[in-house]
């Protein structure tokens, strides 16, 4: 029997929640991800999540995915 492939995010991008569309889609890209005009992943695939306790420590952690593992 096959042992189970599990593919790791590619990139992890840990951003704060209060900034722009903008400032994130310029740090998505920055950090490698390649997003369109709306933050959409191009390719790949890229898994969005919130986390922290009180409004002010709120971030989006950006976990995109590669199509093709290198």
């Amino acid at each position: 029997m096959k042992k189970p492939i599990f593919h790791s995010a590619t990139i992890t991008l840990k951003l704060p929640l209060d900034i722009s569309a903008h400032e994130e889609i310029e740090a998505l890209r920055t950090a490698g991800i390649p997003v369109d005009a709306l933050g959409n992943a191009k390719s790949g695939f890229l898994f969005v999540r919130t986390v922290g306790g009180g409004a002010q420590s709120q971030q989006n952690i950006f976990r995109w995915f590669a199509s093709h593992i290198r």
